[in-house]
Order: structure tokens, then C-alpha cells, then sequence
């Protein structure tokens, strides 16, 4: 859900700088929710 949110917020802002902080948090936000469930996983095994 919150990727979507970030990801209709840098396609609504012009600005070159703000789109690629908010791709940037959105990577982040992303990769941290990967490595969150990968370890959980490992955890459950």
C-alpha cells in the first residue's frame, strides 16, 4: 500500500530532486520489507 502512495506522490511532483528521493525511500522501503520477511522466514524453518 505505502508503495503505491509513494509511487502516485513522485509521478504528481515535478521537480527531478523530489522524484528521486521518493524512488529512493521507496527502494528502501521495499528492500527493507524484503529483508524483513526473509528473516522471519528463516526463523519460522
Amino acid at each position: 500500500m505505502k508503495s503505491k502512495l509513494l509511487g502516485l506522490a513522485s509521478t504528481l511532483v515535478r521537480s527531478r530532486k523530489y522524484t528521486l528521493a521518493l524512488v529512493g525511500a521507496q527502494f528502501a522501503y521495499l528492500s527493507y520489507k524484503y529483508i524483513k520477511d526473509k528473516k522471519n522466514n528463516k526463523t519460522k524453518s
